[in-house]
């Protein structure tokens, strides 16, 4: 039953995010009965949020793209996040939309600058473009170029909101990968509204079946102790 309700978290999640740009659908993994059980007869002072084998994954399957036009709007064709800096530390996005701040630092989502392969991208005034392989060219010169981080277990990223990810139990895999950026595209979500709903249905339907497990449970070890008591 507490598994049913991570899955309608997720499950929340996923719909509500349906239409932001980059989102990777959260998705809900329990672990074995057999492990849940013994961990349920630990000492409560040993049972915490990972009692139940619940792990949220995120999948990382590709979303369609949509043309838009827009020079500042690029999607990463294959693997990979861009990086954004925090104050709290780099966060990584599928979301490319990028443009200049007033103080000339290219920056993506909420307002975070994204980095580049020597640090935060500052440009001056003038056009860029942005090129297939991340390079940022101004002026005729290649000025800079996007830093495309790619993950071992991407799955165990830590979503943090808004099509943004923490790093979480994933990987930095440090092996060189050509960047393939599509140029004046936005990737959608990988969220299927319609799968979304049917997982929302099967979930409660769970839910409501242990429940009703759980009460008849309850009224056959209250007529166990009533017919023990008469003796």
């Amino acid at each position: 039953m507490r598994q049913d309700e991570a899955r309608l978290q997720g499950i929340a999640q996923n719909l509500s995010n349906a239409l932001t740009p980059g989102y990777k659908r959260q998705v809900v993994a329990g672990g074995a009965f057999a492990a849940q059980f013994d961990a349920a007869a630990a000492p409560l002072s040993t049972v915490g949020a990972s009692v139940v084998g619940v792990r949220t994954l995120v999948d990382q399957s590709a979303g369609t793209l949509r043309a838009t036009g827009s020079g500042t709007d690029i999607a990463i064709d294959g693997d990979g996040y861009f990086e954004l800096a925090t104050p709290d530390g780099p966060l990584y996005t599928r979301r490319g939309s990028v443009r200049l701040d007033a103080s000339g630092r290219l920056v993506g989502p909420r307002d975070l600058p994204v980095m580049g392969a020597g640090g935060e991208i500052v440009l001056s005034g003038e056009p860029f473009t942005i090129a297939s392989n991340g390079d940022i060219v101004q002026g005729g010169v290649t000025v800079a170029r996007l830093r495309v981080v790619h993950f071992r277990d991407a799955g165990l990223l830590e979503p943090m909101g808004g099509g943004s990810y923490a790093q979480g139990g994933a990987a930095i895999d440090d092996a060189v990968a050509p960047v393939r950026l599509r140029v004046g595209y936005e990737e959608n979500s990988n969220v299927d509204t319609a799968h979304e709903m049917v997982g929302l249905t099967a979930a409660m339907r769970h839910f409501e079946a242990m429940q009703k497990i759980a009460q008849g449970y309850d009224e056959v070890l209250e007529k166990s102790i009533r017919k023990l008591g008469e003796f």
